[in-house]
């Protein structure tokens, strides 16, 4: 009996070659064949072999599974479209990025050379300080100032795009945040979700193909049956006063 409730919770494989429900039973029948033997015949009844046959019908019979692996292959083309879905935005993400850092290097140097040009015209503003007074002024200022003024406004906002956009690729932000990628981000919630109920489904496949639950009630049906167990009456061989012999 003990022995008939390890043989009900053992743990089957689904792989080829592994430990499957064709050893299971093996073990099974040979364990009560050789349990049959060694209790001898008097114990051994035509319902007790009957019993024991119809517990095991369960277990003869074909777990099927072909809605799972329908539904299993639905879903596969549904990952391989949710991750084709997701790469293509991540190359557009890339190169939206790639290009925004190419814009900012170039406002960069832009910017160098119009402050490089504003503090010139400043020192020759200074340098004129005297002949402005006589003539009237020097080189106006204002549009170089100006011109910084813009560039640095421009690599600020650059930089702030350009931060967002790598926090974005990472999962830093969400899709409520302004600029955050949310085609994205869905893409990803969706190939969650395909993932998710792969897993469920593989789970009840395999619960399917194990035949746990009919494997654990064959055997304490049986071994409820062997507790129950008593010997047969002997043969009376024609004695008429049914005395034993």
């Amino acid at each position: 009996m003990l022995a008939l409730d390890r043989l009900g919770h053992q743990v089957l494989s689904t792989e080829p070659g592994g430990y499957d429900l064709q050893d299971w039973m093996r073990n099974l029948n040979s364990l009560l064949d050789d349990f049959q033997e060694r209790v001898g015949a008097d114990w051994i009844t035509d319902e007790f072999r009957a019993r024991r046959d119809a517990a095991l019908v369960s277990l003869s019979q074909p777990s099927f599974s072909g809605d799972i692996d329908s539904e299993m292959e639905k879903l596969g083309r549904e990952e391989g479209a949710a991750k084709e879905a997701l790469a293509g935005l991540q190359r557009e993400s890339a190169a939206r990025l790639a290009s925004l850092r190419e814009e900012r290097d170039a406002c960069a140097k832009d910017l160098k050379l119009a402050r490089e040009r504003l503090a010139e015209l400043k020192e020759a503003k200074r340098s004129r300080q005297f002949f402005s007074r006589l003539i009237g002024g020097g080189p106006p200022t204002e549009p170089a100032e100006a011109r910084v003024a813009e560039l640095e406004a421009k690599q600020s906002r650059l930089d702030s795009e350009i931060d967002h956009q790598r926090k974005a690729r990472t999962g830093v932000v969400d899709s409520s945040s302004q600029g955050g990628e949310p085609a994205r981000l869905e893409a990803q919630m969706k190939l969650q979700d395909v993932r998710k109920r792969l897993e469920e489904l593989r789970s009840a496949r395999e619960s399917k193909l194990q035949l746990s639950h009919e494997r654990e009630v064959a055997t304490k049906t049986i071994s409820d049956l062997i507790s129950s167990m008593r010997p047969r009456a002997p043969e009376l061989d024609g004695n008429p006063t049914g005395e034993q012999r």
